[in-house]
């Protein structure tokens, strides 16, 4: 019986979660162009999360081939069940070039703000104080979350697969799993090119302020 995952449940898994990234990204950007601005934004941040885990899977099954193979089973299931955790996958989406995004962004996704404004866009709820509920608050429903916030991360998401677009495009490769690659085509995903706006929250430029943050 095995106890760790298979190479081919490996390459599944990050072929699944981006293809499953593009599906809720396409019904976002439908639900944004109906108006549904709050479950346009909830699904914007799930397609984030998906597209984080395909490319935090695709991550680690390669540097496990390339390196020194598959870590025990142990270690295994403790970064599986990473996989399961919200906000350790909104982190993930940004991680790896973390300079490149702006550092208000950065500090949004690590206080753990953006799982609370998905949870703001789903459900009608009362603020929690510590471990209790402030009777005393305002009520928060789903409509305070406005257009421009689902317009935004829209963007960001779809700004990200362009770029792996482009990347595979470039390279021949980006995710490192050939079947990963193909998910994403011109053809297939004719939406990702006519979106037409950009979120201004990923640059090059946003180095110079996290260097100055460190100071």
């Amino acid at each position: 019986m095995r106890t760790t995952l298979s190479r081919y449940k490996f390459q599944r898994l990050a072929r699944e979660s981006l293809r499953n990234s593009l599906r809720l990204h396409s019904d976002a950007i439908l639900l944004y162009e109906n108006s549904s601005y709050p479950s346009a934004f909830q699904l914007a941040v799930l397609a984030l999360e998906e597209l984080a885990k395909a490319k935090w899977v695709s991550h680690y099954y390669y540097s496990s081939i390339t390196n020194e193979g598959f870590p025990e089973a142990d270690f295994e299931q403790h970064w599986l069940m990473l996989l399961y955790s919200h906000t350790e996958k909104q982190y993930a989406f940004i991680a790896r070039d973390v300079f490149d995004y702006s550092p208000k962004l950065v500090k949004f996704i690590k206080a753990k703000k953006l799982e609370l404004k998905k949870q703001q866009s789903t459900y009608v709820s009362l603020e929690r104080a510590n471990r209790n509920v402030d009777v005393s608050g305002r009520i928060s429903t789903p409509e305070r979350l406005k257009q421009k916030d689902a317009k935004q991360l829209i963007s960001l998401v779809n700004n990200e697969f362009i770029e792996i677009y482009e990347c595979v495009l470039l390279n021949g490769e980006c995710f490192g799993i050939n079947e990963v690659d193909n998910v994403i085509s011109s053809e297939e995903h004719q939406f990702l090119f006519v979106w037409p706006h950009k979120p201004g929250l990923k640059s090059r430029h946003f180095l110079k302020q996290h260097i100055v943050l460190s100071e």
